[in-house]
């Protein structure tokens, strides 16, 4: 009889216990969704991110989803296994399937042969360092949306910086133009589906290519409006730089701004912060797609602009590990070109 009574007290000891842990570990976790809930909504009105009901439960999940894993990727920063670190950027509500669904458009092509204009490797001596923005010639970082445009935002930026460093400064270049008018059937390019730097550069030659602030960007795609712009600059072709050949890429950088493609893949990039992006990565040219531009290097790191906003990575800059391997850094030197700018009395030609 006091043995089944010490039994059932055990039991029912035990019992409190278990209902004690549980809800102690209920009120525990109430209170990390109510913490990671006030960051969350900070986050939001930081970045001006407004849903209905359902939509905001769902980014949420998400939220939550990639705030945890940011927490343990900075365990291994602090624990010296990673060289840099990831944060609630403007993307952190999103998926990795929806991010590269919505942002990696770029199409690379593998049959494509570089053209008849490549710099090959000359044996240059060039500086241990080269930042293109101490000199002026970068313009401000931009933001492409939800377009998939980086293709016209890279070449872009790689025209911008030729126009500056022949003496025309201040100069903003149409994006949308591209977007709008270097498409199929005449360009391989698929305007916010998609497409390839060369493409723009390609067109910047044959037809000139007009001032943001008479072509603005729009982030959709439109109509072609070439026509009704005034102001327009004209180039004279790119040059292709040699492929899977590093001596032949930084001696290109120290000179020229470069349209490089990148495999941007994962949750790695998609939230980049700061520090010198060294990442596991697919660095074949299929799996490029990514435009972004270099515009300096240094002996640890290329020097990247992206055109995600200043709000992602270092003001909108990635520093690019500078790797032992041909491909580079997720495929940077895979794919590399930089447009000519030369110029010339007559400035206005226009699309016909």
């Amino acid at each position: 009889m006091q043995k089944g009574l010490l039994t059932i007290l055990a039991i029912t000891l035990l019992a409190g216990t278990s209902l004690l842990n549980t809800v102690q570990n209920s009120e525990q976790s109430s209170f990390l969704e109510d913490e990671i809930m006030k960051i969350y909504q900070n986050w939001q009105r930081e970045h001006g991110k407004r849903y209905s009901q359902f939509e905001n439960s769902h980014r949420f999940g998400i939220f939550k989803k990639n705030y945890a894993y940011i927490q343990e990727h900075q365990k291994r920063v602090e624990a010296g296994l990673e060289t840099y670190e990831i944060g609630l950027n403007s993307f952190a509500d999103l998926s990795v399937e929806e991010f590269e669904a919505k942002y990696l458009k770029l199409k690379s092509s593998s049959q494509r042969e570089q053209r008849n204009q490549v710099y090959k490797k000359q044996g240059k001596q060039v500086p241990v360092e080269v930042d293109l923005r101490k000199d002026g010639v970068v313009s401000e970082v931009k933001n492409q949306g939800s377009c998939g445009s980086c293709w016209a935002f890279s070449a872009v930026a790689a025209l911008e910086t030729a126009l500056r460093q022949s003496g025309v400064q201040n100069v903003e270049l149409s994006e949308q133009e591209l977007v709008d008018c270097a498409v199929l059937d005449e360009f391989e390019s698929e305007g916010c589906d998609g497409g390839e730097m060369y493409d723009g550069f390609a067109y910047a030659s044959k037809y000139g290519i007009a001032i943001r602030s008479e072509y603005p960007y729009a982030a959709v795609d439109q109509q072609c409006q070439a026509k009704k712009t005034k102001t327009r600059y004209q180039f004279s072709g790119f040059v292709d730089v040699e492929s899977l050949n590093p001596n032949a890429y930084v001696e290109a950088a120290a000179e020229h701004a470069l349209s490089v493609g990148i495999n941007a893949s994962g949750i790695n990039f998609q939230l980049y912060r700061k520090g010198i992006y060294n990442a596991k990565c697919d660095s074949r040219k299929e799996a490029i797609n990514h435009g972004v531009t270099n515009v300096g290097y240094a002996p640890e790191y290329y020097l990247i602009k992206n055109s995600w906003g200043i709000s992602w990575g270092e003001q909108g800059y990635i520093r690019f590990a500078r790797i032992n391997d041909k491909e580079g850094q997720c495929g940077v030197q895979q794919e590399v070109n930089y447009p000519i700018y030369k110029l010339f009395e007559n400035q206005s030609t226009i699309v016909e």
